[in-house]
């Protein structure tokens, strides 16, 4: 069985580690191949663990080219089922593969929340696939897809990633450390989780926050953070593709997203800290009360409240028996409800519906 993944490019982010796991995890009666217009970190990570990718760069924002050079991979390669993580190539696919009678999923709902920009074309590249899937149920529900085309779909961790960590460093004696990793936009609450340090280090000693990511708002958030990190209060390491050697110094872990911009999906940093055994403090809306038990795996509190914020911290740190509780609860749920061979299974699923779906009108047209 052939199937063909299809992204915009392949950057070091959320939605490109599901794709890597999905493709090297299939079984091995399926051969993966990954369609991009640019490439990324991730596509010398897919060519090293044998996954074939094909880059057709575009030279413009709307260059018509990609289009024709994925309907000629569509006709030359013809695969099984056609997987698509961003609605453009799915809008693109999705005539030629009702065409050729593939079994198209579009997989572009990765986000809680409806999102405004291109709304029609991405509907339009819904209405042509053969199933919708997304990684919440607050997804489905913000697109109003319903039971009879959608399917859900959780993110998966994989749990190989955690052998190597054995000689990375543990959370620093004496000190409560929090992280939140993600990239650095104006998508991501990095200021309010630096108004929470500010807060807690000026009422008590002991703090330490380490904000991981690389982006357009890195250099200004280094700015506006300078006399922290001057206390040693704030650490901005250096991005890189893995951070759970980071992610293991700390005591909590944090994601606080601006719902103005965007709402999560099934949080990647999020499920890092869970597998890790940290306790969360994550931001109300799209998939995070999904994935975070308020009150058992973490705190789920308002998004931007940095008093909010600020207080789950230091109950944390005040309490060092719940902190442990609520961790390991994390981690049993990463185990039981989010692994990386459950999410297989279930696309797995996906795929062989969608199938019979596309082969059922053939079965019938079939003589007795």
């Amino acid at each position: 069985m052939r199937v063909l993944f299809l992204l915009n490019n392949l950057p070091n982010g959320g939605l490109e580690r599901q794709l890597a796991l999905l493709a090297t995890g299939l079984p091995r009666d399926w051969e993966p191949r990954v369609w991009a217009m640019d490439g990324g970190p991730f596509e010398g990570y897919l060519r090293e663990r044998g996954v074939s990718v094909v880059v057709s760069p575009r030279r413009a924002r709307f260059d018509p080219l990609p289009a024709a050079w994925l309907w000629q991979e569509l006709r030359s390669w013809r695969p099984d089922v056609v997987h698509a993580w961003g609605w453009m190539p799915a809008l693109v696919a999705g005539p030629m593969c009702r065409l050729l009678r593939i079994a198209c999923i579009d997989g572009m709902i990765r986000s809680g929340a409806l999102e405004p920009d291109f709304t029609r074309l991405k509907r339009l590249g819904m209405a042509s696939s053969t199933l919708v899937v997304a990684n919440t149920k607050a997804g489905l529900r913000a697109w109003d897809i319903g039971p009879e085309k959608g399917r859900l779909v959780y993110n998966g961790f994989d749990l190989s990633r955690l052998d190597s960590l054995h000689a990375c460093p543990r959370p620093e004696p004496g000190k409560f450390t929090v992280i939140m990793t993600g990239r650095m936009t104006p998508v991501k609450q990095f200021d309010v989780v630096i108004g929470a340090a500010r807060r807690l280090s000026a009422a008590s000693d002991g703090w330490r926050f380490l904000l991981v990511g690389d982006g357009p708002e890195r250099e200004r958030l280094i700015s506006q953070a300078n006399d922290l990190i001057e206390r040693g209060v704030v650490v901005f390491p250096q991005p890189a593709m893995e951070v759970l050697g980071l992610v293991r110094q700390a005591n909590a872990g944090v994601l606080m997203t601006n719902p103005r911009l965007a709402n999560e999906g099934l949080s990647n940093s999020i499920m890092e800290y869970m597998a890790l055994g940290l306790p969360v403090v994550c931001g109300d809306g799209g998939g995070n009360p999904e994935l975070v038990q308020d009150g058992v795996t973490g705190f789920v509190v308002p998004p931007g409240d940095v008093h909010a914020l600020a207080s789950r911290l230091a109950r944390l740190r005040d309490d060092p028996a719940m902190c442990a509780a609520m961790g390991a609860a994390g981690k049993d749920r990463i185990l039981r409800d989010f692994s990386m061979e459950g999410m297989v299974r279930n696309m797995l699923r996906v795929y062989a519906e969608a199938l019979d779906s596309v082969r059922l009108p053939r079965r019938r047209k079939s003589p007795a």
